[in-house]
């Protein structure tokens, strides 16, 4: 006889399931996968980056540690 109790198999778990890519990174000589609930850097014209070495690279600024300066 089967067993008729709804809850002795569970529902199955969500995070079985891989994360879902919402995009790649923008910078030409990365090109890494961008899953959702990722830390990213997004650009004004909609481009993702996957970390601020790639967004730094791409638009060519730097940021001089300890302040709140830009170089180019």
């Amino acid at each position: 006889m089967p067993n008729l109790d709804r809850f002795s198999q569970g529902l199955p778990d969500p995070q079985d399931k891989p994360a879902a890519q919402v995009g790649t990174c923008h910078y030409a000589f990365c090109g890494k996968p961008i899953f959702n609930g990722d830390r990213c850097y997004e650009s004004e014209d909609g481009d993702l980056y996957c970390d601020d070495t790639c967004f730094s690279q791409w638009n060519g600024k730097f940021i001089i540690a300890g302040t709140d300066q830009l170089t180019y």
